[in-house]
């Protein structure tokens, strides 16, 4: 008797996705991303968007809808019939941070929209100049403890996630930091404001981050990840460093608007997950020093939770004004 249902599950699961799957209709699916196109967030969400199409024999179309913090496309989503055709590639950003920066919130993360799984999730890199005076963390920290509050450090924005990393390090490392933040319009103008010698550190995704320290631009002093960068080994954490426990990830995820039926959210899962055993588009993530998680629904909704909670003790602990 085990013998026969165990053939029967494997028979089960060799089907093809496309049959095996429940679907919506054999309409489109649309893959709304919150950002701006050419970024982290639209090379993920269009990458799954090829490979989780061809999983399931469904085209996927990918929408870029930015502004007002992501919020604009995140309740593009919210507002969605509930029938999984429209996903949300959601953040820290759209899920953690930005309803405890923003006064007019319209939505709520945790209520409105399902988690179906990770995308993946990928960490920042504390830089310096490649002519700043300290080279380790360490060292870093003790600098920093003597300047007080005439140490800066730029962030691509208010609520990103290099600004975040640099929050919750002031509140993590024993004594504290008194740097002070210096926000800019971008990633690009960040940097530039770091090799120009107008701020003292900031944070860079791993991937961005790769190119300037092999290039020897810039020093990387430690990395924001639980385990060491596979992309910038010689780099340690700063768990590692003197701050035990410390991490801060950037990720993408997979939502759909509440009520969605149950077996369209698994299907939806199982597609994810699959794709992320494609030799092809793991060597994209990799790249990109993206790291995927085949989770469930139920771990990704429990993650994601996990870092609503988090976010909102260090920004509440920290003061941010909301806007």
């Amino acid at each position: 008797m085990q013998r026969r249902h165990l053939l029967q599950a494997l028979a089960a699961s060799a089907l093809p996705l496309s049959a095996s799957l429940a679907r919506a209709d054999a309409g489109p699916v649309r893959l709304i991303v919150p950002f701006g196109a050419g970024g982290v967030t639209d090379l993920t969400g269009r990458t799954y968007g090829e490979y989780m199409g061809r999983a399931m024999g469904q085209s996927f179309i990918v929408e870029n809808k930015p502004g007002a913090g992501a919020t604009i496309g995140a309740n593009f989503v919210v507002k969605a019939k509930p029938d999984g055709q429209t996903l949300l590639l959601g953040t820290n950003v759209t899920h953690a941070i930005n309803p405890f920066l923003m006064k007019a919130f319209p939505y709520d993360p945790l209520k409105d929209l399902q988690a179906v799984g990770l995308f993946g999730h990928n960490g920042n890199v504390l830089v310096v100049r490649k002519d700043y005076p300290v080279d380790s963390f360490p060292a870093f920290v003790e600098r920093a403890q003597r300047m007080k509050d005439e140490m800066t450090y730029a962030s691509a924005s208010i609520g990103s996630s290099a600004h975040m990393a640099s929050e919750l390090l002031r509140q993590s490392v024993p004594g504290g930091l008194a740097y002070r933040h210096i926000p800019f319009a971008g990633p690009s103008e960040a940097m530039s404001a770091l090799m120009g010698g107008h701020v003292d550190f900031c944070f860079l995704n791993i991937g961005a981050a790769i190119s300037q320290v092999q290039g020897n631009k810039v020093k990387g002093l430690a990395v924001t990840t639980r385990k060491r960068a596979a992309s910038l080994p010689q780099i340690p954490t700063i768990a590692e460093s003197g701050v035990p426990g410390f991490e801060v990830v950037g990720w993408m995820a997979a939502f759909v608007p509440s009520g969605t039926p149950a077996a369209r959210v698994t299907a939806l899962n199982a597609a994810l997950n699959q794709v992320q055993q494609d030799a092809g588009l793991m060597k994209i993530l990799a790249n990109a020093a993206i790291d995927p998680e085949p989770w469930t629904p139920a771990q990704t909704t429990e993650f994601v939770k996990a870092e609503y909670a988090k976010w909102k003790r260090v920004i509440e602990k920290a003061g941010l004004e909301k806007v």
